[in-house]
C-alpha cells in the first residue's frame, strides 16, 4: 500500500523522519547562519542545549500531535525548547513561531490532503507553546527585580555604613 493510499494519521506517521526533519530545518533557520550551521552541527548536548532540545523535542512533539496531545507530556516537551527561545533575542511571536512552521511543512509534503484537524492540533500546541513563552518571561522579569532590589539594598547598606562610620569618626569612635 502507498503512503498516499493510508489514512492522513497514518501517513503523517509514516513520514515522520522526514517531516521532523525539514520542520528542524526551518526552525534552525530562525537563527543567524552561523548559528543555525553550529546547531545543526554540534550533537554534543553540553556544548550546544538547543540543538539537543530541539533535536530531541521536535520528533516527541510531532508523536503528541498525532496521538493523545496529553498535556502533561506536552508541557515539558514544548517547555525544553520554548524557555531557550525566551531568553533568547527573539520577539513573542518569533520564540513560538517554530510551532507553525510544522503547518508548512505539512502543506507541502501532503498536497491536497485534508490537514484541519492536525492544523487545529499545531494551533492547540501554540497557544500552550506561548502560554509557557510569558511564564518564562514572567519568571524573568521577577529575577530581575530581586536582582535591582538586592543591588539597592546593598548600596543602601554601603551607604548607611559610611555614614555611620563617618558619624562614629567625627565623635572620636573607632569604626
Amino acid at each position: 500500500m502507498k503512503v498516499e493510499d493510508l489514512p492522513l494519521r497514518e501517513a503523517l506517521a509514516h513520514r515522520k523522519q522526514a517531516v521532523v526533519g525539514e520542520w528542524l530545518a526551518r526552525t534552525l533557520r530562525t537563527y543567524p547562519d552561523h548559528t543555525a550551521r553550529f546547531l545543526l552541527q554540534d550533537q554534543d548536548p553540553f556544548r550546544n542545549p538547543v540543538g539537543h532540545a530541539l533535536r530531541q523535542n521536535l520528533p516527541a512533539l510531532y508523536d503528541e500531535l498525532l496521538g493523545a496531545m496529553d498535556a502533561a507530556r506536552l508541557t515539558p516537551l514544548l517547555d525544553g525548547v520554548v524557555r531557550i527561545r525566551a531568553v533568547q533575542d527573539f520577539t513573542p511571536s518569533q520564540a513560538v513561531g517554530f510551532v507553525f512552521l510544522l503547518k508548512a511543512v505539512l502543506r507541502e509534503r501532503f498536497p491536497g490532503a485534508d490537514l484541519a484537524e492536525i492544523e487545529s492540533r499545531i494551533d492547540q500546541l501554540a497557544l500552550a507553546a506561548f502560554d509557557l513563552y510569558m511564564q518564562c518571561r514572567e519568571q524573568l522579569a521577577e529575577i530581575k527585580v530581586g536582582e535591582a532590589r538586592r543591588a539597592v539594598g546593598a548600596i543602601d547598606r554601603a551607604a548607611t555604613g559610611r555614614r555611620l562610620g563617618g558619624e562614629r569618626s567625627l565623635r572620636g569612635e573607632n569604626p
